[in-house]
């Protein structure tokens, strides 16, 4: 089955679920925590992870769309962001930039 990555707040956020990117947590720049990508999360994780004020994690988890519901998604993702940036100039690298990380981010 295929995979897709979800931002979830971490009120949303119980045991069992996989972390889709890696966590690390600083205070006053210094970094005091970290879990790999992958790492199953377990209650302790999910306390330590709230005690240092952590908001989102990334998790994977499986994606029950068809290739079909795929790809019909990430053509609407690709119609709204193309009205969006309809006025930018994608010349400009910063924005082409932008696009392309959105679209990027939008198609996981």
């Amino acid at each position: 089955m295929n995979k897709h990555l979800r931002y979830l707040p971490i009120s949303d956020v119980v045991e069992g679920m996989v972390l889709g990117a890696p966590l690390a947590l600083a205070e006053h720049g210094i970094t005091n925590f970290t879990l790999p990508a992958g790492h199953e999360l377990t209650e302790t994780s999910i306390r330590q992870i709230a005690m240092r004020h952590g908001e989102f994690l990334c998790i994977v988890e499986d994606d029950p769309r068809s290739d079909e519901e795929r790809e019909a998604d990430l053509f609407q993702h690709k119609a709204r962001l193309d009205r969006i940036f309809s006025q930018a100039n994608l010349e400009h690298p910063a924005l082409d930039g932008l696009y392309r990380a959105v679209l990027a981010y939008r198609s996981l």
